[in-house]
Order: C-alpha cells, then sequence, then structure tokens
C-alpha cells in the first residue's frame, strides 16, 4: 500500500545515497517518494491512479496492474531520460524510489510481471508461505523493518563518505580518513574521533577533536583544550593515532579573504579581523615577518623573523601585542554556515616612515592607520 511505499522508497533512497557517496538532500527525497508512488498509476483505486484517472485508467484497461509501470524495460528508460535529464540526485532518488515500489511487490503473492512484455510473475521470496498480503500485519511488519533500515542507513548516508568510505572508516586507518578529510573539506565541519597517545608524554589523548585543517601528507590539525595538536602517522606530529574516524557535522560553507599589506599593527591586524568572528570559525594561512615572533607549533612557525600560520586562530595575533608586521601575505578562512554574507576585510593603509627601513622595524611602535593615525 501507499504509505509502505513511500517508507521503502526513502529507505532504498538512502542506500543509493550511501552506496553512491552522495550527501542526502530534502528536495532529492521528494523525487524518491514520487518515484516510489509512480508505478501504481496502473491502477484506478490507487492514490496516483484517483489524482490522475485518465492515464490510469487507460494504463489498467491496456496493460493491466503490476506490469509496464512496474517493469525492469520502463525503469530503464525512465533511468536513461532522468539521467539525461534531471539534476544526477534527483535522477538517483527518482530510480531509486521507482525500483523499491517493483522489489517491494514482489513480496506480495501476485508478484510483478518485472520482466515485461514477459507475462511472467517475479516473486520474492519463492516460497509462497513467506510472502506478504497487502495491507493484513505481514505488511505492517514490512513497513516497521522498512522504517528502521531506513533510520540506520540516514546517518550512514550522511557522512558522505560512500560505501568503500564506510568500510575504510571502520577500520579506523588515518588515512582513508584524511582522504575523506580532502575530499569534503569546505563543505561541513569535521571532527576527528581519535584513539592515541602523545608522542612526547605517552598520555592517552583519546576523544573527539574538531579538526582545523590537514597536517603534512597524511595528517590532522586539531582543537584541543590546551590548544592546537597535530595528528599523524610520522614523528612530526604530536599525537600517535592508532586509531582515527573523520565524524561529519553541519554543513558549511568556506569564505577565503585575502590580507596583504607591506606593513601594518598587530593590533590593527585583530582588531581588522575581529567583525568575522561572530560568523563562525576563523583561521589563519600565510607568512609574515615580525621581530621577537616565538615558534607555537603546530599552527605557528618561526624561521628568524619569518612567521608562517598553519589554520592559527586570531588569538595567535593578539599574541603579537603591539609589533609591528611587514610583508604579510594571509588568507584568512571563515568557516560558517550556508547563506552567511561574510564582508571583505579593509585593511588600514601602510603609512610611511622617514626611517630607514632596518631601523623602522625595532623602533615602530605599531601603529598602522597611516599617518594621521600615528603618533608623532
Amino acid at each position: 500500500m501507499t504509505p509502505t511505499h513511500l517508507v521503502t522508497g526513502q529507505g532504498a533512497y538512502l542506500l543509493a545515497c550511501v552506496i553512491s557517496g552522495r550527501v542526502p538532500a530534502l528536495a532529492e527525497a521528494a523525487s524518491a517518494l514520487l518515484g516510489a508512488v509512480l508505478p501504481d498509476l496502473d491502477l484506478r483505486q490507487s492514490w496516483p491512479g484517483r489524482l490522475l484517472p485518465g492515464p490510469s485508467g487507460w494504463l489498467e484497461d491496456r496493460f493491466g496492474h503490476r506490469t509496464l509501470t512496474h517493469s525492469l524495460l520502463l525503469q530503464a528508460g525512465a533511468g536513461i531520460a532522468a539521467w539525461a535529464l534531471l539534476p544526477p540526485g534527483h535522477a538517483l532518488a527518482l530510480l531509486a524510489g521507482w525500483a523499491s515500489h517493483s522489489l517491494a511487490d514482489m513480496t506480495t503473492p501476485a508478484g510483478v510481471a518485472w520482466l515485461w512484455p514477459s507475462r511472467v510473475r517475479c516473486v520474492l521470496p519463492g516460497n509462497p508461505r513467506y510472502r506478504i498480503e497487502s495491507g493484513g500485519g505481514g505488511e505492517l511488519a514490512f513497513l516497521v523493518v522498512a522504517a528502521l533500515l531506513g533510520a540506520l542507513a540516514m546517518p550512514l548516508a550522511a557522512s558522505g563518505f560512500g560505501a568503500k568510505g564506510l568500510v575504510r572508516a571502520g577500520l579506523g586507518e588515518i588515512g582513508p580518513a584524511r582522504r575523506a578529510y580532502d575530499a569534503g573539506m569546505g563543505s561541513r565541519a569535521f571532527a576527528l574521533s581519535l584513539r592515541g597517545r602523545d608522542r612526547r608524554t605517552h598520555a592517552d589523548v583519546s576523544g573527539c577533536y574538531p579538526v582545523l585543517g590537514p597536517f603534512a601528507e597524511g595528517g590532522f590539525l586539531v582543537s584541543t583544550p590546551g590548544g592546537p595538536r597535530s595528528v599523524g602517522p610520522t614523528s612530526a606530529a604530536d599525537w600517535h593515532p592508532e586509531r582515527a574516524v573523520l565524524v561529519p557535522g553541519e554543513a558549511e560553507e568556506t569564505t577565503s579573504l585575502a590580507l596583504q599589506t607591506s606593513r601594518i599593527g598587530a593590533r590593527a591586524l585583530r582588531e581588522a579581523l575581529s567583525p568575522l568572528e561572530p560568523l563562525g570559525r576563523v583561521v589563519l594561512v600565510g607568512t609574515f615577518t615580525a621581530p621577537g615572533a616565538r615558534d607555537d607549533p603546530p599552527t605557528v612557525a618561526v624561521s628568524g623573523d619569518r612567521v608562517t600560520l598553519s589554520y592559527a586562530g586570531p588569538d595567535r595575533i593578539a599574541a603579537l601585542g603591539e609589533a609591528r608586521l611587514r610583508e604579510v601575505d594571509l588568507v584568512a578562512q571563515v568557516r560558517h554556515a550556508p547563506g552567511v554574507a561574510v564582508p571583505e576585510v579593509s585593511l588600514p593603509p601602510a603609512g610611511r616612515t622617514a626611517l630607514p627601513e632596518a631601523l623602522d622595524r625595532w623602533t615602530d611602535t605599531g601603529c598602522a592607520g597611516g599617518e594621521a593615525a600615528c603618533p608623532p
């Protein structure tokens, strides 16, 4: 009956998403519902038959119930047309719902002419004792089982890993987790469910940590209560992963803003970034020079006066106090909810100085609003 077909259609769509690695979408789920009820257009008494009595009556009189509209031949033809005319997700959902209808009807005593134009009826299972009477207790049990399987498939489908990715995630290897992150970063937030140890202290660091970004060739930068930490298979990482599973979170977008200037005070840069922080997580990637900066791995690396930021928070700029930053070439990534408008960052002009550059970098007090804003 229609309610059972709607539930099995959704379950089939979610299973198709699990296999293909496609994240389910509400609009596509509607296409699955349409596909799940469309085959019963060949029956006047059905929901689609009452909605479209003309075509329904013609199909029932000309071909009979559970023949043409339930057949593999029409499903294949509709599939080719759907892939040519519809977005891939809607085509997948429509076909999954349609195929689920025929498979569900095969479990009834009457079966389905799935190989139409052959009149041979296909049934599942072969033993008639285990087939389901429409509208009976067996169908109710079938509906409950289909709903439970759909509920189990939903989080697997929402991960977007696909069947192969889910198997690899189940093994807990960090390499597949990193590849899944590389494929999905920028589209959603991620966390790393980790079982591992600190390489220096050997302390257990197992837990679930928000992912800041990639680290080296096959690792992650994660956010912890004690600050950023690196996780990876090499000795360069802070933590050694015994088991690592990437956990997808809410959908998000990443807006990248270029921050380039020859000279700016650390305080002025920090103030310029402050309007971005209420919009989402802000991380900085890039380089600048600053005297007296200190190494703070894994997000801040210093070589001489050259500072390299790797997914560092704006607080790393605030830690520089009144220092003046030179040769600034940064990208601010704002990770925010879909649809949030992110304003441009306006940096103050660099201003001018009468001192030689070698002296200016040590005597400047950090003002960066141009000559009018700098004290005499």
